[in-house]
Parts: C-alpha cells; sequence; structure tokens
C-alpha cells in the first residue's frame, strides 16, 4: 500500500512524508519490502510475526460455537470420515485450506482380528480398531498351513490383541501349539507391528477455493506442492505445540512464500491429533485461531465422549 493508501484508510494525523519516512524505517528493518519500484510496501514475515506474537485472542462467536457443537452433534461416523469431514467445516468457517492429522494406530484399541487363509502359504491379516481404522497385510508363513491350524492361531491371536492397544499388546503363556502354528503367530505378531508404526493418516480440504485464496498460481502451485508432500505435513505438524502459528519460511519452505499455518492439537479416547488451516499470510488470524481452537475443542470432545 502506498503512504497515500495509508493515510486514506487509517485517517492518522500527519503527513504523507511521515508516512514514506515511517515506511522507509520498516523497510530498513525488515518489516516491510517494496516489490517493484513504483509499487507501496507490503508486510515481510517478519511483520507478520511481530503482529501474531502481539496478537490479543478473541472470544469464539456464538454462532461459530453453535454452528460447531450442532455439526457434532450430528456426526456419527467413523475416525476417516469424520476428520475429513472437519476439514470441510474449518474450511467453511475460515474459507481457507484445512488439514487434519489422526492419532496414529498404535494409540488404538483392537477391535477385532481376522486371518484369512488365501493359499496354502499366504494369509490376509485384518486387524479393525475402535475408531473403524482397518489394516491389511498378506503374509507368507514359511510352511504350509490348514484352515483348523489357522483357526486356532486366530483364536489365540484374537485373545490377546482384542481390547488392547495395536501398539502395546502383549503375548499370554504360549498354548501347545505345532511348529506350523507357532510360525503363523510369529508372521501375525511382525504383521501388527507394522501395522501399528503406520504414519498418521492426513485430511486434507478445501483444496478447490485455493485460487480465490491466492493470486499468485505460483503460490498456489507451491502450496499444492506442501499439501501433497505428506511426510513433510507430519513433520510441520509434529513439531508444533499448543495452539501453533507458524509463517513462511518457519514453515521449512521457500521463504518468498505467501504462506501460513495456524494449528491446534485435539485429544481424543485413541490418543491426539492435530487440526490446522492454511492460509496467507495476511489471514485474519483472530478469527481463524479462534475457529481451529473451537473445532479442535469439540472434535476432542466428541472422540472422547
Amino acid at each position: 500500500m502506498s503512504s497515500r493508501g495509508v493515510l486514506e484508510a487509517t485517517g492518522l494525523q500527519v503527513s504523507a512524508a511521515t508516512i514514506r519516512n515511517e515506511l522507509a524505517a520498516l523497510d530498513r528493518d525488515g518489516y516491510a519490502v517494496q516489490p517493484h519500484t513504483s509499487a507501496g510496501r507490503v508486510p515481510t514475515a517478519k511483520a507478520y510475526r511481530y503482529y501474531v506474537d502481539h496478537l490479543v485472542p478473541s472470544r469464539p462467536l456464538s454462532t461459530v460455537q453453535h454452528r460447531v457443537a450442532s455439526f457434532y452433534s450430528t456426526m456419527h461416523l467413523e475416525l476417516g470420515r469424520l476428520l475429513k469431514a472437519t476439514t470441510e467445516l474449518l474450511t467453511d468457517l475460515t474459507h481457507y485450506p484445512a488439514v487434519a492429522i489422526g492419532p496414529g494406530p498404535a494409540a488404538e484399541r483392537v477391535k477385532a482380528l481376522h486371518l484369512v487363509q488365501m493359499g496354502a502359504i499366504t494369509v490376509l491379516v485384518v486387524v479393525v480398531t475402535e475408531s473403524g481404522r482397518v489394516s491389511q497385510e498378506l503374509v507368507r508363513l514359511a510352511r504350509p498351513i490348514t484352515a483348523i491350524e489357522l483357526g486356532r492361531v486366530e483364536q489365540y491371536m484374537s485373545r490377546v490383541t482384542v481390547g488392547k492397544d495395536l501398539g502395546a499388546w502383549s503375548e499370554d503363556e504360549t498354548p501347545e501349539m505345532s511348529p506350523v502354528e507357532q510360525l503363523a503367530v510369529a508372521s501375525a505378531r511382525q504383521a501388527l507391528g507394522r501395522a501399528a508404526h503406520q504414519s498418521a493418516q492426513i485430511y486434507v480440504g478445501g483444496t478447490p477455493q485455493m485460487a480465490t485464496v491466492w493470486d499468485n498460481l505460483a503460490t498456489v502451485h507451491h502450496v499444492l506442492e506442501v499439501l501433497e508432500r505428506e511426510a513433510k505435513l507430519l513433520e510441520i505438524m509434529a513439531r508444533s505445540t499448543g495452539t501453533s502459528i507458524q509463517i513462511g519460511d518457519e514453515l521449512g519452505v521457500d521463504e518468498d512464500i505467501d504462506i501460513a499455518l495456524v494449528s491446534s492439537p485435539f485429544e481424543s479416547a485413541p490418543g491426539g491429533g492435530r487440526l490446522g488451516v492454511i492460509g496467507p499470510m495476511r489471514m485474519d488470524y483472530r478469527s481463524v485461531i479462534s475457529a481451529v481452537e473451537t473445532v479442535s475443542r469439540e472434535l476432542g470432545d466428541r472422540m472422547g465422549s
């Protein structure tokens, strides 16, 4: 914005020259930048960081609280679909793309375990958690196994896993088993270990609106790259604590990209997760923070009930 534009927008009782001098000082200290010679100055990531650090939080609007509470009171979905619906809710509230990271599978309780014989030495291990997550893994046994033997293995594995956290179950005293059955137990145990250490699921909503959020198509392309790199998103969200605002290169992206992330954790019975909103650095931080915290709190209550 030009000095004259600042004067007209704010009604400050100073001259345009004074405003130009102040903008030059902000430029010199790294808080403003002039994109090109004929343009006015715009805030830098450093300026937005200063603004956010001195921001006074606002109370959530009663209309937002009512809408979020009503949303969760009518939602009866398994975890994945619930988190996906939550990103759409956050996008509707903020008009920016939203991200949800669910709890890792290790913290979820096993609801059912099935061993499905696919061949003489091939078994499909199916694990269903109480959140509705389904993990399937095909394992090859060292020796052929009969349907009766596999049934005994399934009974034993169900007894030692159902009702326990996927990543924290322990074996009871192993009953008398044939060598083939013992090998099958070992293979199923390894499959469960791999299932427990799978990455947390990421859900993204609101990407069709990105072209209206960022005018620069190159920026849209860069933001899409961030959203599509799940490992990068997990890394960014994992290093956040409490309600977090990360701006520009704090996200580990090119410092010239106009991007900011507001995120907040939610707690739930199967383990915690995190919700976030991605937008331009000029976003309305007060309303976005309020929306993210309100949704995170209600989602945690919903999943913990």
